[in-house]
């Protein structure tokens, strides 16, 4: 492929590889053919004219919003955050985050915000960070947890960068980013994708990492896009167009980025951060950090700072060692399987024991005489690279179990004398049934990953419309509060448009649990669907809660479609499920049935037509096991009289409050929010729910009649 070749789609921007005259843009979806006589006249063959007038009118937009925002400002002396409001108007709570930004960023404290979705705060935060980044020479990473969320970021940046040069990348997962059909097919997580990676790489066999040795290519291509703004699908037509890895181009974009949207993995994974650093080629006290979505940091935190090891993979790992006659290696993992099955022979599923690693390995020790220790997971980490060697020289998957074995017990000896850590061995039910004896290593304290992060940037902010109370918050991620701000913005939503009910009588509490009670509030829901116009989402405190509905008669007493996630589903198949059941919005409505806590409830948006209706079955505490416990009584220690509400009631609150929240997304959005359950009219969890929510609540009798006629009332004096 020759660089001389490179040019540009007229309509979208986007590179084209042009061959005997002609191109094709696989943004736009259009062939063009260029007169080389005169470059501006093209003429475009219709694949799909529909897309290409898309990208027209998104341009046209572009246009006028540039155009509006160069007359306002014509002749007016600016503000220099003003230079990256791509807005012609600007509300007074945006004004407020930007205003308390600007004041606070030169102090270096950590920003608090609690504000609700429909205010703009995401063009807020990064208004009111770039003036210091450009001026200081800072990047900006901004945190998300979903994708859609990134998106989002992406698609202010875009308009920032209307009216001023900045660049932008959006970041996502190796996986993500990795065209390789093995990394596509095997890869598990972040670890074991930059292991096959590095395999590929190393033996020779990734053609996408190979092409980037065109150094001319590379370097004209990097030019070319270092002072834009790219998204994730940005930076896969690139790849796809060049043939060449998306993830290593966007390495090699981010040394030049004013700003990085990416996961919380990239900062808050020591094992990604420390090469993300190094890719950024910056310091700590160089990155400006915005956590957007921040409830969900803390139990992010734990999620990474936890590790676990199932006996599957031991016994991979048995095989691995045997095969490559490492003897001593086979009898050391033996005896670590031995202790694993002996010790959970009677336990049931889902039931955590408690166990002292110091006295497991002393048994592992007695029976294999080999002690765990440094010679142990260096010997696992040597077979781990031999075994993937071999498998890459016959075209198959570079996956070792010897490496989750030894990255386990390297994690296990590094928190073994440390109080923040807790030990447990469970039984996890497989696909098929089978009983999977499980090591867990868990994190009780998120200040292990955040701390450390948050004391040496340059500045944090720390975002979400679910922060309260703000006390805990701060507590978990190790904020000090003599230097933290902190910002809580009024619901900005009128009482008129959202209606909070919550309905006596019925919950979900273990005394509840019974045929009468689920039938009830089967009636309920039916109601809620019959006064609902479009949309209702329903989201249960678990999947045991959502079963008991279905065995209840719910999808017999529903007259919509019925969308439905299953416990297990894969996220392209939930993904299909959400899918569908926003477009019934465009028709009669649907209704989606899931948890709390998932992809659908916290991860996805449903404006408009989408969701008028969101009802929360029952408050999703999490079942009380031996982590549960393990986890209260640490955080109690930690913090006194606090520990049952930051580890049990706060969690759930918070989980209810962001799904309850799902329909709304704009100051416009109109939602008719149902809590059923008694428990959130009672004072100690009310007070956990955003304002938003309790500022026009109500408590309704379990009396399908009087429901359904406040309902439809709601909305007909919405939809006249």
């Amino acid at each position: 492929m020759n660089e001389e070749n490179l040019d540009f789609c007229p309509n979208c921007g986007k590179i084209l590889v042009i061959k005997n005259n002609k191109a094709y843009c696989s943004k736009c979806n259009i062939k063009i053919k260029i007169n080389t006589t005169n470059s501006e006249n093209i003429e475009i063959e219709q694949d799909n004219f529909n897309n290409y007038q898309k990208r027209r009118e998104q341009k046209k937009k572009n246009r006028e919003l540039k155009n509006i925002k160069e007359n306002q400002t014509t002749g007016q002396s600016l503000q220099e955050w003003e230079r990256f409001f791509p807005y012609k108007t600007i509300r007074a709570q945006q004004e407020t985050i930007i205003s308390t930004i600007l004041n606070t960023i030169n102090e270096k404290k950590h920003i608090l915000i609690q504000a609700v979705n429909g205010v703009g705060k995401t063009i807020s935060l990064l208004t009111g960070v770039l003036p210091t980044a450009k001026k200081e020479k800072k990047v900006v990473v901004y945190t998300c947890r979903t994708h859609e969320q990134m998106d989002r970021v992406a698609e202010e940046l875009k308009n920032i960068r209307l009216f001023q040069k900045i660049s932008a990348i959006t970041l996502r997962g190796r996986k993500e980013l990795c065209p390789n059909k093995l990394i596509q097919k095997f890869a598990v997580d972040a670890k074991n994708t930059a292991e096959i990676c590095a395999q590929l790489k190393k033996e020779g066999k990734c053609k996408f990492f190979n092409n980037l040795s065109n150094s001319a290519l590379i370097s004209k291509l990097i030019k070319d896009l270092e002072v834009s703004v790219l998204d994730s699908t940005d930076l896969w037509e690139i790849g796809e167009t060049f043939e060449i890895c998306p993830y290593e181009i966007s390495k090699k974009l981010l040394l030049k980025a004013d700003v990085v949207a990416t996961s919380y993995q990239y900062i808050f994974n020591p094992f990604i951060f420390n090469t993300f650093l190094s890719h950024l080629e910056k310091s700590f006290d160089e990155i400006i950090l915005i956590i957007d979505e921040a409830h969900n940091l803390p139990s992010t935190a734990i999620e990474i700072s936890s590790e676990s090891l199932s006996s599957i993979a031991i016994e991979n790992a048995m095989s691995e060692a045997a095969r490559a006659r490492e003897g001593f290696l086979y009898d050391f993992l033996e005896a670590l399987n031995f202790e694993l099955e002996r010790r959970s022979k009677e336990l049931r599923t889902e039931v955590d024991l408690p166990y002292n690693p110091i006295n497991l390995l002393e048994k592992v020790r007695e029976r294999s005489r080999i002690r765990c220790d440094e010679t142990v997971i260096e010997s696992l980490e040597l077979l781990a690279d031999k075994i993937k060697e071999e498998k890459m020289k016959k075209n198959k998957a570079p996956l070792s179990s010897a490496s989750s074995v030894a990255r386990f017990l390297g994690h296990l000896l590094d928190s073994i004398d440390k109080e923040e850590y807790a030990q447990f061995i469970s039984v996890i039910e497989g696909r098929r049934r089978n009983r999977i004896p499980t090591f867990t290593t868990l994190a009780l304290d998120p200040r292990v990953i955040t701390k450390r992060i948050l004391q040496n940037v340059f500045f944090a902010i720390s975002a979400s419309g679910t922060l309260e109370p703000i006390e805990s918050y701060q507590s978990l991620i190790g904020v000090d509060k003599k230097n933290s701000e902190v910002l809580i913005l009024d619901s900005p939503y009128t009482t008129e448009n959202i209606q909070s009910l919550v309905i006596n009588g019925v919950s979900t509490k273990l005394s509840f649990r019974t045929p009468d009670n689920f039938k009830k509030m089967n009636e309920l829901i039916e109601a809620v669907v019959n006064a609902t116009p479009k949309n209702i989402g329903i989201f249960c405190a678990s999947y045991k809660i959502l079963e008991s509905l279905l065995e209840n008669g719910l999808e017999e007493r529903i007259s919509k479609p019925m969308f439905i996630t299953y416990q297990g589903m894969s996220s392209r198949d939930s993904f299909r499920v959400i899918n569908s059941f926003k477009d019934e919005g465009k028709f009669e409505g649907g209704v989606l049935l899931s948890v709390l806590g998932g992809r659908s409830s916290e991860g996805s948006d449903y404006p408009a037509e989408m969701m008028q209706s969101v009802i929360i079955v029952g408050i999703p505490f999490a079942k009380p096991n031996a982590k549960i416990e393990a986890s209260i009584q640490y955080l109690e220690k930690q913090f006194p009289g606090k520990g049952r509400e930051y580890g049990y009631t706060i969690p759930a609150m918070t989980r209810a409050a962001q799904a309850a929240g799902r329909p709304i997304r704009s100051l416009q959005d109109i939602a008719s929010i149902i809590l059923m359950d008694y428990r959130f009219g009672i004072e100690y969890y009310r007070k956990h729910l955003p304002s938003w929510i309790t500022g026009n609540i109500r408590i309704m009798p379990a009396d399908k009649e009087i429901l359904e006629k406040r309902i439809r009332e709601f909305f007909n004096s919405h939809f006249k």
